[in-house]
């Protein structure tokens, strides 16, 4: 893949990653209680795994960047 595609893509999946993240912790922590218990619990696992695809999100960034001879942050 083009680097520069890469790092656009990689960008792109961490805001909706990010987003994502807010919205199962919203729906999980803040509006918890007018739903039901099962709804809550995989709201709970969704922040999880909306984490760890926003890490993976962040690897592939840095691995854009580097491949652009950009700075690594």
């Amino acid at each position: 893949m083009n680097p520069k595609k890469l790092l656009v893509a990689a960008n792109g999946a961490m805001v909706f990653t990010l987003l994502c993240f807010l919205t199962a912790a919203y729906l999980a922590w803040i509006r918890g209680d007018a739903f039901p218990l099962r709804f809550v619990a995989i709201m709970h696992m969704m922040q999880i795994v909306f984490a760890g695809l926003f890490k993976l999100s962040y690897v592939l960034r840095l691995i854009a960047q580097k491949e652009l001879g950009l700075a690594l942050h």
